[in-house]
């Protein structure tokens, strides 16, 4: 009789499966992406991002550059690999760069070297370009080149989203620094804002 009733709940649940129909449930799933502006400077490891011109090691590479067109190349760079944006928004946005006012460490009384004789070169020697969110037309742009200003100047524009992190084509490398001889010895130094705003 044991035999009996286990093949009637058998087939008994064999019949219920096969009369059971689909189930479903479902749900909405809502993604907002936020308007988002942002810029940082790509380097590895810790510490202060810095372009460094010691040429108080090197006076022969001073001297040469006076002989010459004046021109001098960091010595040092640290942590400062590529700047890059990021902008998700539809809007016009800018990139801006401003400097400190240079503040002098020495025996004189810091005069000789001016801001404006501090230039970047988008390229220049690190070999980086800009990417496709600076393309031709009236929509973006960028310049070339620029010295450095206490006043904000506007090296970079676009209306849209750059789609992920881009390049601004310019890292520690490309600063140079002209000298003409007339400089005081010792220590100048500069505070360089790049910032990432809407008009």
């Amino acid at each position: 009789m044991r035999r009996i009733v286990r093949l009637t709940l058998a087939c008994a649940t064999a019949c219920l499966l096969a009369t059971a129909t689909a189930q479903s449930a479902s749900h909405s799933l809502s993604m907002r992406i936020p308007d988002y502006l942002g810029i940082r400077i790509v380097g590895p490891g810790a510490g202060p991002r810095a372009v460094t011109f010691d040429y108080a090691s090197d006076p022969d590479a001073f001297a040469a550059a006076l002989q010459g067109d004046g021109r001098l190349l960091p010595t040092a760079v640290n942590r400062f690999d590529d700047i890059q944006v990021n902008a998700t928004r539809n809007g016009r946005w800018n990139v801006t760069v401003v400097a400190t006012p240079l503040a002098y460490a020495g025996g004189g009384s810091g005069e000789g070297l001016a801001l404006g004789d501090i230039r970047v070169v988008r390229g220049a020697r690190s070999g980086l370009t800009q990417t496709a969110i600076f393309g031709p037309g009236n929509s973006a742009g960028y310049v070339a080149s620029w010295v450095l200003s206490a006043a904000p100047q506007r090296i970079a524009f676009r209306n849209g989203s750059t789609q992920g992190w881009k390049s601004l084509g310019f890292n520690g490398l490309d600063y140079e620094i002209t000298v003409d001889g007339d400089e005081d010895a010792g220590t100048f130094t500069t505070t360089v804002t790049y910032q990432l705003t809407t008009p």
